[in-house]
C-alpha cells in the first residue's frame, strides 16, 4: 500500500484520483495548490504527488524543485491535458518521474503507482549502500543516491553526466561496489587520453605482430572486465571510428583483437560519463545517435556544487579534516568569513576546485589556528569583494565615456553641490574603496599591492594613512 498526493485545483480530479487509489489499496490525499501540499508534506511523508502543470499560482512544473526540496524521496507525477513536448521535456529535466495527460483512465493510472511502489520497495532494501566517499545531504544529491541504488540493483548501462568536477567517478565507483559484480574488477578508461591510433587495441586487445611494437599478445581493458564493471570516463570524447566499434561490442558482448581469427566474449557491465552535451553532439554529427540511445538506459544527471543547498558545509568538514591529517597539521577552526566566501562563489570547477582551495588555505594557514578571508585564494577574494561591492553600491550613473559616477547631493532640496566639492567627495570615495579592496587582494603585502596597483611604495603608504588604512604585511 502507497501513500499519494494529489495537487490539483478541481476537485473533481482529485476526487476522481482519490477513488482509483482506493480501488488500488492506496491511502490519498488532495489538496488544491502547491502551498498547501508542502504544508501537508511537512505533517506526513508520501511516495507519490500527482502536480497538476496548470494551477492558480502558476505553471506546476516550476514547483517541481522546492517540492523535492522538500521531500526528495517522493515520486512526481505531472497531471496535465498539456500534450505539448515543450511540457514533457521541462517536466523531466526539472525532476519529475512520469507524466499522465488526462483524462486519466484507471488502467494507466494503476500501471504508473503500481511500478513506482514495487521500484521504492525494492529501493528500500538497498537504500544504506556504500556512498565511496560520496559526500552530502541536500536534495539533488539524495536524488542522485537514490539513483546509484536503483542502477546497482540490475546490469543496464549507465550514463553519468555533469559539469567538470562534480563527482562524475566516484558515483561510477559507487555503482560498482554496491553491485553484484563489486567483487570482480572496476576497470577505468580515460577517453580524453585515449590514442585514437591505438585506441581499438588497447580497448580490444591484439595478436602478437598486430602492429610495430607489438611483441606478444595482450588483451584489451573490455576482456579484462569480465564479469566486472568498465567506466568509460568522458565518452565524449571517443573518436567517432572508435564509437561504431564500442556499438557492436554494446550490443554483442562480443569483439575480435586486432589481428586475429577469432571473436572474445565478455559479460561486463558499461558506466559512463561526460561533461559535454551528448545531444547536442548528435545534431553535430560529432556523436553516434545510436550508441548515444545504447548508453541511456540508465542516466544520473549531478548536480553542479552552486545548486547543492547546504553541501560546502560538509564537503568542507570532511576534506578539511583528511588535508589537515595528510599535512600532519592539527585541525583548523573555520571562520565565518572564510565559509561565508566559499558560500558566495559559483564554483565553475566544483567540489574538485573546492578541495583545491582548501588545501591551498591550509598551506598559507600553516601556523594558524584557523582559517580566515585571507587564507583564501586571491580568485576568491576578489570574488566575494566584487560581489559585496555590487551589493552595497546604490545605482549609479552613466557617463559619456562609459565610467560608473554616483553624485552627492544634499541633504533636503536635493540641489547638486559644486563641482569642485563633487570631484573631491567623488575621488576621495574612488580612493577607499580601491584601497580597501587592493587590501585584502594583496594578501596585506606591500610589495604585492605596489605591484597591482603600479603605485610607489611611499605613493602606497601616503594614500594609506590618508584614508586610514595599513598593510600588515611586507
Amino acid at each position: 500500500m502507497g501513500k499519494i498526493l494529489v495537487i490539483d485545483d478541481d476537485p473533481m480530479i482529485g476526487q476522481l484520483l482519490k477513488l482509483m487509489a482506493i480501488k488500488e489499496g492506496h491511502q490519498c490525499e488532495a489538496v488544491f495548490s502547491v502551498a498547501e501540499g508542502l504544508e501537508f508534506l511537512q505533517r506526513e511523508p508520501v511516495d507519490i504527488i500527482f502536480l497538476d502543470v496548470l494551477l492558480p499560482e502558476g505553471n506546476g512544473i516550476n514547483s517541481i524543485p522546492p517540492i523535492l526540496n522538500s521531500a526528495p524521496e517522493t515520486d512526481i507525477v505531472m497531471l496535465t491535458g498539456e500534450s505539448s513536448t515543450q511540457y514533457i521535456e521541462k517536466a523531466f529535466k526539472a525532476g519529475a518521474t512520469d507524466y499522465l495527460i488526462k483524462p486519466v483512465n484507471l488502467e494507466r493510472f494503476s500501471k504508473v503507482v503500481g511500478s513506482l511502489i514495487k521500484l521504492k520497495r525494492k529501493n528500500n532494501v538497498q537504500r544504506q549502500i556504500s556512498r565511496e566517499e560520496i559526500i552530502g545531504d541536500s536534495a539533488k544529491i539524495k536524488q542522485c543516491i537514490e539513483k546509484v541504488a536503483q542502477s546497482s540493483l540490475g546490469d543496464a548501462n549507465v550514463l553519468i553526466q555533469g559539469e567538470t568536477g562534480t563527482g562524475k567517478e566516484l558515483f561510477a565507483k559507487a555503482i560498482h561496489a554496491n553491485s553484484g559484480r563489486a567483487k570482480n574488477k572496476y576497470i577505468i578508461v580515460d577517453c580524453t587520453n585515449l590514442p585514437v591510433n591505438l585506441a581499438e587495441s588497447l580497448l580490444f586487445g591484439h595478436d602478437r605482430g598486430s602492429f610495430t611494437g607489438a611483441e606478444k599478445a595482450k588483451k584489451g581493458l573490455f576482456e579484462l572486465a569480465h564479469n566486472g564493471t568498465i567506466f568509460l570516463d568522458e565518452i565524449g570524447d571517443l573518436d567517432l571510428a572508435i564509437q561504431k566499434s564500442l556499438l557492436r561490442v554494446l550490443q554483442e558482448k562480443k569483439f575480435r583483437p586486432l589481428s586475429t581469427a577469432y571473436e572474445v566474449e565478455s559479460d561486463f557491465r558499461l558506466v559512463a560519463a561526460t561533461n559535454r552535451d551528448l545531444q547536442a553532439m548528435v545534431h553535430q554529427g560529432t556523436f553516434r545517435k545510436d550508441l548515444y540511445f545504447r548508453l541511456q538506459a540508465f542516466v544520473i544527471s549531478l548536480p553542479p556544487l552552486r545548486e547543492r543547498e547546504g553541501d560546502i558545509e560538509r564537503l568542507v568538514d570532511h576534506y578539511l579534516g583528511i588535508i589537515c591529517e595528510e599535512k600532519e597539521m592539527r585541525p583548523l577552526e573555520v571562520g565565518e568569513d572564510f565559509m561565508s566566501a566559499l558560500k558566495a562563489y559559483e564554483w565553475p570547477g566544483n567540489v574538485r576546485e573546492l578541495v583545491n582551495v582548501l588545501q591551498i588555505s591550509v598551506h598559507k594557514a600553516m601556523f594558524d589556528d584557523r582559517l580566515t578571508f585571507y587564507h583564501l585564494p586571491q580568485q576568491l577574494r576578489m570574488s566575494k569583494v566584487v560581489q559585496d561591492a555590487e551589493i552595497r553600491s546604490p545605482e549609479p550613473h552613466v557617463t559619456p565615456s562609459g565610467y560608473n559616477l554616483t553624485l552627492p547631493v544634499h541633504d533636503g532640496d536635493g540641489t547638486l553641490p559644486k563641482l569642485k566639492e563633487v570631484r573631491k567627495k567623488t575621488i576621495d570615495a574612488m580612493e577607499q574603496s580601491y584601497l580597501h579592496q587592493l587590501v585584502m587582494l594583496s594578501d596585506n603585502s606591500a610589495k604585492t599591492a605596489c605591484k597591482m596597483s603600479g603605485l610607489s611604495r611611499a605613493r602606497l603608504y601616503e594614500l594609506l594613512n590618508k584614508h586610514n588604512l595599513s598593510l600588515r604585511g611586507n
